[in-house]
């Protein structure tokens, strides 16, 4: 399902990344957090990430916002503008800033791989 202003869904977006017939760039501050992955999910989670090209952690906040999205649509409007209320506490958390750039490959129309260090 399409926004009213013609945007895919989050759901949509996700689908195009893990069939590469989606880019994106991405600047944002981020948080660091530990979670254990039930394996059933990681290896989904890490499959959709290898056939898109693109990294796990893009794969995870993209499911995330997905999800957001899904059950913001099943709670009253008062709930949902709570969810969106940052606190203090949440806006002086230390934060990193990220960027994600996915280039795609018109030849193929897939993610060019990024070149990574070789271990030795």
């Amino acid at each position: 399902m399409t926004h009213q202003d013609n945007r895919p869904s989050p759901a949509e977006f996700l689908a195009g990344l893990v069939t590469g017939n989606a880019g994106i760039t991405i600047s944002e501050a981020t948080v660091q957090r530990s979670h254990r992955f039930p394996v059933m999910l990681f290896t989904q989670i890490e499959n959709m990430a290898r056939m898109g090209s693109v990294p796990v952690s893009l794969i995870i906040n993209q499911l995330l916002g997905c999800g957001l999205e899904a059950v913001k649509k099943e709670l009253p409007e008062q709930v949902v503008k709570e969810l969106s209320f940052i606190t203090q506490e949440q806006v002086e958390r230390p934060t990193k800033s990220s960027k994600v750039d996915i280039k795609w490959d018109k030849e193929t129309g897939r993610a060019k791989p990024k070149s990574r260090p070789t271990k030795k």
